[in-house]
């Protein structure tokens, strides 16, 4: 896709929150509940090291609860703008809290639109500002109604990772809502040793100036760094730089406080910029209260009905139930609900769990080659009798991500298989299932093959409908072998390789054929200039290739928090939570 309409595309959306911002300051209060100020900057340090430094002005805005009592005091929430958006994208959320009792501001991030500095890919730069925003929130001069003991951070990928490393690292900072962001930035950005180049083409374009739009100004460090992931350059450089930027080197500095953050987050399993698979690690190790929501679409999609108004949305309104109970100290049971919940690829379904890691079983397919074809079965019994070795070119393809929007829709990408031309990879299918396969994580794939520098490896799953040749995605894993990573030290010998998937959740209905595609190429993805025009998989009679799928063998329902509330009270909330994301 066309990187300039992708920016015009935002550029649009961003228009649309300006036009509610207008009506909410041409109609302050319509309630008598809050009053709204358009008219207020942050002040921060340009360079938090240095106390001398200049002080620049983050434009901000912010909605104040209106009170007949002078001595009440409020829970705040900071919004932090997302990646190339600025202080009214969460407009519509901000007055819904301020409408419970809130007092909300809202700030463009350093260096985007007209807000001063550079954008520094949340340095410390950035996490200081937000520690300024609950600053100026608490400066006395300022007068604003606002409990220092009830202090919440939000946002939206860029802002969400602003929030959970200033939560992590703020003691003042008591609940974090986190939406589409990132706890582990090298492993999302660089994911099996493989940059996402779509995605990461459109963080770099949407960064640079729009002319009588954006002012925005990138640091020159995020060319320099963009061009080391693109050539795999200055590996360790460029991977503590993504260090200091990911929440989950401050897990134990977190975790040290007596009561750490808690920490509401949301994500996508079509994320392929953010994959939510790091979470899992940070909340595994996390020691504080926490709260994980994964949505359909892609990145920051399950988001997007809460930002255009949409005050029946799941994802929102377990934002404003976390910050309630953290926050205001409600007994509302969101922290008694099942603390783990996805959305079925497939069959719009939300589902909750009460770990993070809810398989029943790993259920393991052999790949049997079979000669004379590009590929073979998958089976659940171990049965390859020869050993031979697979090649298959790295310039042509059977399958691909789509890039930004391939995994757009709902269920997928689709795929036909009459059409597919599997001498450019390996294919390898089950028989017809006779019983749904519930995939709930992250599938891998153990292959052994001739090592060589540069070489990429992708896999994909599908599920196919052997009577119409239609496969549905399931999903996809990247992995690229570098010698400076430990791979192809001797070029040309055999390794073992795994292919770890993106965590999932899909339901693989009886009556269809599960199919493995193993490919050398991906436009999704960077191709180096020294990758191998071929790759070769060795299959050996004493060796296994194996696929394994965490499953789970029933459906659950969805635990959901705001209709158990509503219940309790006598309410009748009129959806189960399936309706959005």
């Amino acid at each position: 896709m066309n990187l300039r309409y992708i920016v015009v595309a935002l550029t649009t959306f961003l228009c649309s929150l300006l036009a509610f911002s207008a009506h909410a300051s041409e109609n302050e209060s319509e309630a008598d509940l809050w009053i709204y100020d358009d008219d207020i900057t942050v002040p921060s340090l340009l360079n938090p090291n240095d106390p001398a430094s200049e002080v620049i002005y983050l434009p901000a805005n912010v909605f104040v609860p209106k009170s007949d009592d002078p001595d009440a005091r409020f829970p705040a929430v900071i919004f932090i703008s997302s990646w190339a958006l600025n202080e009214y994208e969460y407009a519509p959320q901000a007055k819904l809290l301020a409408e419970n009792g809130y007092v909300v501001l809202s700030y463009t991030a350093r260096g985007f639109y007209n807000s001063p500095g550079q954008i520094t890919t949340a340095g410390v730069e950035d996490y200081a500002d937000a520690s300024s925003a609950i600053d100026y929130l608490l400066d006395s001069t300022n007068a604003y109604p606002v409990d220092p003991n009830a202090i919440g951070l939000s946002g939206i990928s860029y802002g969400a990772g602003i929030s959970l490393l200033t939560g992590f690292t703020d003691e003042r900072v008591k609940a974090i809502a986190a939406m589409s962001g990132w706890v582990d930035l090298i492993d999302s950005l660089w994911a099996g040793n493989t940059p996402n180049s779509a995605w990461i083409n459109l963080l770099i374009a949407s960064a640079q100036p729009i002319p009588f739009i954006a002012s925005n100004n990138p640091s020159p460090e995020i060319e320099a760094n963009y061009m080391n992931m693109k050539l795999h350059q200055n590996v360790e450089a460029t991977k503590e730089w993504g260090y200091l930027r990911s929440a989950a080197t401050y897990l134990d500095q977190a975790n040290s406080r007596g009561t750490p953050p808690a920490v509401y987050i949301a994500n996508n399993l079509h994320d392929y910029l953010f994959q939510p698979d790091s979470l899992f690690t940070a909340l595994d190790q996390y020691q504080g209260e926490w709260r994980l929501d994964l949505s359909r679409g892609i990145h920051a999609s399950g988001e997007a009905g809460g930002l255009l108004g949409n005050d029946d949305h799941t994802i929102w309104l377990n934002v404003g139930m976390w910050f309630d109970h953290h926050l205001k100290g409600i007994d509302n049971g969101i922290d008694r609900a099942a603390p783990f919940s996805t959305k079925v690829l497939n069959i719009s379904k939300r589902e909750s769990y009460s770990s993070l890691h809810p398989e029943d079983e790993i259920k393991v397919f052999n790949l049997i080659p079979e000669s004379g074809k590009q590929g073979g079965a998958l089976s659940d019994v171990y049965g390859n009798t020869v050993d031979m070795e697979l090649s298959f070119s790295t310039l042509k393809k059977v399958a691909s991500t789509g890039g930004l929007t391939g995994a757009y829709a709902h269920t997928g990408r689709t795929l036909d298989f009459n059409n597919i031309t599997p001498e450019n990879g390996m294919v390898f299918l089950t028989p017809v299932l006779e019983e749904t396969l519930r995939l709930r994580g992250e599938a891998k794939v153990h292959i052994s093959v001739v090592a060589e520098d540069k070489a990429q490896y992708f896999a994909y799953l599908y599920y196919l409908n052997p009577e119409t040749g239609v496969a549905n995605w399931v999903g996809h894993a990247p992995f690229s072998c570098h010698q400076s990573e430990g791979c192809a030290v001797n070029e040309g010998q055999v390794e073992d390789i795994i292919l770890d998937f993106y965590w999932t959740s899909v339901d693989i209905p009886a009556g269809r054929q599960l199919m493995l595609i193993v490919d050398g190429a991906d436009p999704g993805y960077w191709r180096y200039e020294t990758t191998p025009e071929e790759n070769t998989v060795v299959f050996n009679s004493s060796q296994q290739a194996t696929l394994e799928l965490p499953i789970v063998w029933e459906n659950t329902k969805y635990d959901d928090p705001v209709a158990n509330y509503q219940a309790a009270q006598g309410l009748n909330r009129g959806a189960n939570g399936d309706a959005s994301s």
